[in-house]
């Protein structure tokens, strides 16, 4: 893959705890304004948990025909309805009546789905023309899958002669088969566990394009992203590996080699709130020194809605898109994240003037 290669945004579409869609969800972020919010779950101890949800009655005004397939389950419900929403906001502008090959950041956790119904048939009902179930594939890594899924997105784009393509995710840890775990390993943000991080929800979803002139304008300017840098971390929460910040320190030198210049306005960060990230966020800044201005920001919004799991990749490119968007000296943002297991992910999200 050449560094001089460049997919474009053609569409961003989310909802999260603190908005429910892009514009909305970037102003929250901005204003600081929190979707944390004491929930009834209880934790190991039976102690309410910590979350950032999306106000229930948001999920009962969505249109939409669910197949519940065998059995009921809440959190897939909320899965696939946050999916529609952000998927249609994506497509919105979309100049295409035909499906659009979709790529699928998924939880790491494949557990608890016998008996529930395929998440990308009930997207093709409720997402026609753009979703087919026929073109769509999933990507099983969780917080660095989004990412993954745009390397994948490059390879496609530039092999086949597709105009658009889609990658995003959606995913909530509103059921005990995602709280548990997380609960017994003192995990979970609670009134004793203050080192723990706030589940989250959300989706997000990017149109991507190859075509400069199909992507999504405004303010004179497009949003570029470059070849994606992705490592794996041998010390990762899941292995016994001694654990020196290898995976994102070599997912930040990929992606910082595919754009030269140093003006990384931001950093916009996956970490949650543990302390394990906040280490492996200084040893990959601290190696990469160079490709930064002195300046350099860090934004980690998982401050304002949670961690959101499989969905957190597409939702972080979109903020870092909307800020640039908006902000005429901000030119580039580096963006990463990264899974529990040993997936890392980075990426430049760039400000270009418009193809005219």
């Amino acid at each position: 893959m050449s560094n001089n290669q460049k997919v474009y945004v053609a569409g961003i579409g989310m909802i999260t705890p603190v908005g429910a869609n892009a514009a909305m969800t970037a102003a929250s972020v901005n204003a600081g304004i929190s979707g944390y919010k004491v929930s009834d779950y209880l934790n190991a101890q039976d102690q309410p948990i910590t979350m950032a949800s999306i106000p229930n009655s948001i999920f009962s005004d969505i249109d939409a025909e669910i197949d519940e397939g065998d059995r009921f389950n809440e959190r897939h419900d909320r899965v696939i309805k946050m999916a529609i929403v952000a998927i249609r906001e994506a497509c919105a502008q979309s100049t295409t009546n035909q499906p659009i090959p979709l790529v699928l950041a998924m939880p790491e956790e494949q557990d608890d789905i016998d008996g529930l119904s395929p998440l990308t048939e009930n997207l093709e009902q409720n997402c026609k023309p753009w979703v087919s179930a026929t073109y769509s594939r999933s990507i099983y890594n969780g917080r660095a899958a989004g990412i993954e899924a745009i390397d994948f997105a490059f390879r496609y784009l530039y092999e086949l002669p597709n105009d658009f393509m889609m990658i995003g995710g959606s995913d909530s840890y509103q059921d005990y088969s995602r709280l548990s775990p997380l609960s017994e390993a003192n995990r979970v943000l609670a009134q004793d566990s203050m080192e723990g991080f706030a589940p989250g929800e959300a989706a997000g979803f990017l149109l991507l394009t190859r075509n400069p002139q199909l992507a999504m304008v405004r303010n004179g300017h497009i949003i570029a992203l470059s070849p994606p840098g992705i490592a794996d971390e041998p010390g990762h929460l899941g292995n016994e590996v001694p654990y020196r910040g290898d995976g994102l320190d070599q997912a930040f030198k990929k992606a910082l080699k595919n754009h030269e210049q140093p003006n990384i306005h931001s950093i916009y960060s996956s970490m949650n709130g543990e302390n394990h990230w906040a280490k492996e966020y200084g040893v990959a800044t601290m190696r990469n020194k160079s490709a930064f201005q002195d300046e350099v920001k860090i934004e980690h919004p998982a401050d304002i809605f949670g961690d959101l799991g499989a969905a957190t990749g597409p939702v972080l490119i979109g903020l870092a898109a909307e800020h640039l968007y908006s902000h005429p000296n901000a030119k580039a943002h580096l963006v990463y994240s990264s899974s529990d297991t040993a997936k890392r992910g980075a990426i430049v999200v760039e400000k270009l003037q418009a193809v005219i």
